[in-house]
């Protein structure tokens, strides 16, 4: 029965204040809950063992954390387009490799013809997905197959490199306790940050993994955003090679094999949804912090390695699809 003109429906406003109040409280949850795991761990680890959160540890769990930070935060503005990157650590391992050949010869100018070569192969694989309507898991898969298959026809085997070579050096040592890799690494991320923060060029992702059909009808340039995200995914995934040869002296076709899925898991459980539109990259930090404290504290406690890559199946598959309910929309790919 229809209420008179007069009337409303008393349980209306208090159900809409009631559905809003219940939405402030999951987005609260989900902003939190990242920080509270990683604490969470920390806490955990430290009572089982007590010097594991003594000055010397923390900053051999920042320097590990550093290779990881780099793939994430480009990861991040993938997945918040919609999209995901699977081409990064064989993309990563083939600069490894390509630095180490031109590093004697070329020096820094080597090593920065080779970040512009990564950027450059973002940017193509970009292309292709956006004007080819591929999608980004089809592209960057086949990326994957191409690059590393490359990587190892190139290399072979561990390349090395002088260790003390000038164009590296200053990626591997410490400041204040503070290792240089991760400084370059946060530094990078912040970065990025306030670009996303201070150019439309955040608000247009944001809006692409929100809706890429309203953000083309706004008049955003939805192609030219998706391109110019991949093509930073390349260029970090350079900046993760570059890192990881002066860590280790080398570059090594499968240097980084090991280190992709870690990277997504750290994306998302930092909160980014999967279905694009929602998340950040501080949250990514937290999680990338996580993921190094569940390599290194898996290790510590005597767990079996084989047990490490389970563990981030299994973080995926429960982060992925929290994030999807929050979003509320299918991931496009």
């Amino acid at each position: 029965m229809a209420l008179p003109p007069d009337q409303t429906d008393p349980t209306a406003p208090s159900s809409g204040r009631g559905q809003r109040a219940r939405a402030a409280v999951g987005q609260a949850i989900g902003a939190f809950a990242p920080f509270a795991v990683l604490t969470a761990l920390l806490v955990t680890l430290g009572l089982a063992h007590g010097s594991f959160l003594s000055l010397d540890n923390l900053g051999m769990l920042a320097g590990e954390s550093s290779v990881i930070l780099l793939f994430a935060t480009a990861q991040t503005l993938v997945i918040l387009l919609g999209g995901i990157d699977l081409s990064m650590a064989a993309l990563a391992a083939l600069a490894s490799v390509l630095i180490a050949l031109v590093l004697p010869a070329a020096g820094l100018s080597g090593v920065l013809g080779v970040l512009a070569l990564t950027g450059l192969i973002g940017a193509f694989q970009g292309f292709v997905h956006a004007r080819g309507q591929i999608p980004s898991v089809v592209v960057t898969l086949a990326g994957l197959g191409i690059w590393s298959g490359l990587a190892l026809s190139i290399g072979h085997t561990t390349i090395p490199v002088d260790a003390g070579h000038p164009a590296l050096a200053w990626l591997d040592g410490t400041s204040l306790g503070v290792p240089h890799a991760f400084a370059f690494a946060a530094a990078a991320l912040i970065g990025l940050g306030l670009c996303m923060h201070w150019l439309p060029f955040g608000r247009h992702v944001r809006a692409i993994g929100a809706n890429p059909r309203a953000a083309l009808m706004s008049g955003i340039f939805v192609d030219r955003v998706k391109i110019l995200a991949f093509a930073l995914s390349g260029l970090f995934s350079g900046l993760a090679g570059m890192a990881m040869v002066a860590r280790t002296s080398s570059g090594n076709p499968a240097i980084a094999d090991s280190l992709l899925l870690p990277s997504i898991a750290a994306v998302l459980i930092g909160g980014t949804a999967m279905t694009g539109g929602t998340g950040g990259l501080a949250r990514t930090l937290i999680g990338v912090l996580t993921v190094t404290v569940l390599r290194v504290g898996i290790a510590a406690v005597g767990i079996d390695p084989a047990y490490e890559p389970i563990t981030y199946g299994v973080l995926v598959v429960v982060a992925a699809s929290l994030t999807a309910n929050r979003a509320g929309r299918g991931w496009r790919g």
